[in-house]
């Protein structure tokens, strides 16, 4: 595994534990860190998070969590002993609740396929 590949994988560890724990914004809603990507000089740090709720739940997370960038960073400095500390970028990570979308439509023509089974099995 490539250094790049290890400090992804410290950082998002530590900004999983500074979110879950010790940032107390109420408009932070249920948050999962799903990914991270850090750019290969080390300078911007993409953080991909699914939050769960409606779309105002979301706009809201979001921009607590931008409110809260500056505090995230200082954390990561204590925690991380980085030359320079990459700009956090959150953003929000479709993939879950497309995954679920998709398990609904493939649990719907199971449900369907199944019916017309037994169906024709009838007659």
């Amino acid at each position: 595994m490539d250094r790049l590949r290890k400090l992804e994988i410290d950082l998002k560890r530590e900004i999983s534990f500074i979110i879950n724990s010790k940032i107390k914004d109420p408009r932070i809603g249920f948050i999962t860190l799903t990914d991270v990507r850090l750019s290969s000089d080390f300078h911007y740090l993409d953080v991909f998070i699914s939050i769960m709720g409606n779309s105002q739940m979301i706009e809201d997370s979001l921009a607590a969590l931008k409110k809260c960038d500056g505090f995230i960073k200082n954390n990561l400095k204590e925690r991380l002993k980085l030359r320079t500390m990459p700009a956090i970028k959150f953003i929000f990570d479709k993939s879950i609740d497309q995954g679920m979308k998709i398990s609904e439509i493939l649990e719907d023509l199971n449900i369907t396929d199944g019916k017309e089974g037994e169906n024709s099995g009838n007659r």
